[in-house]
């Protein structure tokens, strides 16, 4: 028999669930309690029984999709760091989650909480990053190359989105050069 709680946190997932999907559709601003519960299959008093607002609702269900993204990344690598992510962002076909990535992206610059979240949750990739980039001591600053890898990561995902052409380009080479993967310390 399910628990109220697990119920509760079964609701609480598909209304994150719904929301992402109207981040996509309609875009972060016109996303509205009726177009939630409904994508749900709730009654609108559930959003606000589980969510302040639904400002609430958007920044809790968005830290949650980009922790996701991050973790399968960070899950899925194994090897050379650079040839992981760029595996990574290859299965990143999905146009409806890079949309809604756009979306969290430009949201975040006006939205303290989302930023915040945001920001706890690059820290901790970048830094398991640099640990994998530490083991190769080619890698002089292994911190400032997880940075700028994942910046470039955060390009490459938003330009195929805008340009698919760009998915033909080997971008390995670049990115290990950025990292200063294979260079001498200066």
């Amino acid at each position: 028999m399910v628990t109220a709680a697990e119920q509760g946190r079964d609701t609480r997932a598909r209304l994150m669930d719904a929301a992402i999907a109207m981040i996509d559709e309609h875009g972060w601003g016109a996303v509205t309690t009726r177009l939630v519960a409904e994508r749900a299959g709730v009654r609108a008093g559930l959003v606000h029984y589980h969510f302040r607002s639904v400002d609430d609702l958007l920044i809790d269900a968005a830290v949650r999709m980009v922790r996701g993204l991050v973790e399968n990344m960070a899950g899925a690598a194994s090897g050379d760091p650079v040839t992981a992510l760029l595996a990574s962002i290859a299965g990143f076909d999905d146009a409806a989650e890079t949309r809604v990535f756009g979306e969290i992206l430009l949201a975040a610059s006006r939205r303290d909480r989302l930023r915040a979240g945001l920001a706890d949750v690059l820290t901790e990739f970048r830094a398991g990053l640099a640990d994998r980039l530490r083991a190769d001591s080619a890698v002089p600053d292994p911190e400032a190359a997880a940075a700028v890898l994942v910046a470039a990561l955060d390009g490459l995902v938003l330009h195929r989105l805008i340009d698919p052409n760009i998915r033909a380009l080997d971008f390995g080479p670049a990115l290990r050069r950025l990292a200063g993967a294979g260079q001498e310390t200066p």
